[in-house]
């Protein structure tokens, strides 16, 4: 009984029958322990009425009062949940009065323990999803019963087919508390369906999507990554086995770390250089930054961004950036002074762009380890 009925709910349940009837409502477990009433005094007391009413299967009329056992007058009607009694409903008062509202108080009752029962499996598919898509993303061995279990719950299937790891990273911005963009993803998740989901502390959903579905969330995320524009990044991994989601989240996080400034949203295939400069050792990595970008400031380091982000173009980047053309020859001729590479030249500039790329990767794996 206890194991079925929370002292919140039958709380409830007395406060909730209690609306539609003026007398004291008790709500009395299958051992005769009051667990809640609407006379406060009589909580954990000891209610024979309605233990009688357990044993016998059936409701018990007291037709009067009894001072000396604290017996009172009314109904004592069990509650049968799934073919078993949980509970039994007293109300107190004048039997033939009272007895007007057993059917409705039962018919309440059982309502209240359908929604509770609900709520519960929800949250345990929600416990055992959010659990499922954690182990597979970190490759921690999970029983082939438990991953058919979980995808059953959540009306899913897996016959050999390939998914796709997709990481929503928020970070929460001036105009966007992250409580909004976190309500907002949420709503994209559960109105698309489809999926495995969970959320990981601090700041990151992670989705397992079929990859023939991923068609069908492309603009949807989109959208969302155009709302938030500055405050969410997403990256959509590679297509893999269920079982190897591990490899589909990496390529996730790197297409993350390899957006460019502007963009929000990478797909794995869009990747190419970035998974050669994913795999570059860190000393190798801190060599070849000291190389190209010795002497350069943040400022320089912006300008080069916008530059090889408009395909070199000296008119374009010089109207992203509020520039006089002059002007702008002039700062690109003071980068090749500083660090020795000229950015007009095609060897000299694809090795600062590159420099650029291994440095922005590097930046975002450093937070990340921070974040953790």
């Amino acid at each position: 009984m206890a194991r079925q009925i929370s002292l919140h709910l039958a709380q409830q349940i007395v406060d909730t029958l209690k609306t539609i009837c003026s007398h004291d409502i008790n709500l009395i477990d299958t051992q005769g322990r009051i667990l809640a009433s609407t006379d406060h005094r009589r909580v954990n007391g000891y209610h024979r009425g309605g233990h009688d009413a357990v044993r016998r299967g059936e409701i018990v009329t007291i037709e009067q009062d009894d001072p000396h056992s604290e017996m009172r007058w009314g109904i004592n009607m069990p509650i049968r949940f799934h073919g078993s009694i949980v509970a039994v409903i007293g109300i107190t008062g004048a039997p033939a009065e009272v007895s007007r509202y057993a059917a409705l108080a039962q018919r309440l009752t059982l309502l209240l323990l359908h929604e509770q029962e609900i709520e519960a499996r929800q949250f345990n598919t929600r416990t055992q999803t959010g659990y499922l898509v954690r182990a597979l993303i970190e490759r921690e061995d999970v029983s082939a019963d438990f991953l058919r279990e979980v995808l059953r719950r959540n009306n899913l299937s897996d016959r050999g087919e390939l998914w796709r790891t997709v990481v929503i990273h928020l970070q929460a911005g001036q105009d966007n508390p992250l409580s909004a963009i976190e309500a907002t993803v949420q709503n994209l998740v559960e109105g698309q369906g489809g999926c495995l989901y969970t959320y990981r502390f601090p700041n990151e959903y992670v989705l397992l999507v079929k990859d023939r579905e991923v068609e069908r969330w492309r603009m949807p995320l989109k959208e969302l990554a155009d709302s938030f524009h500055w405050d969410i990044r997403i990256g959509i991994g590679s297509a893999r086995r269920l079982t190897r989601q591990d490899l589909s989240f990496q390529a996730a996080r790197l297409c993350i770390q390899s957006l460019d400034a502007g963009e929000n949203l990478g797909y794995y295939e869009s990747m190419g250089l970035e998974l050669l400069l994913s795999s570059v050792s860190e000393g190798a990595r801190n060599a070849y930054l000291q190389k190209c970008l010795k002497g350069l400031d943040q400022s320089d380091r912006e300008l080069l961004k916008t530059y090889f982000a408009t395909e070199m173009s000296l008119k374009e980047t010089a109207r992203q950036l509020f520039l006089h053309i002059n002007t702008l020859q002039y700062r690109l001729k003071r980068i090749r002074e500083r660090c020795g590479l000229d950015p007009r030249r095609f060897r000299d500039g694809a090795a600062l762009y590159n420099a650029l790329k291994l440095e922005a990767l590097q930046g975002t794996q450093a937070a990340e380890v921070k974040e953790s």
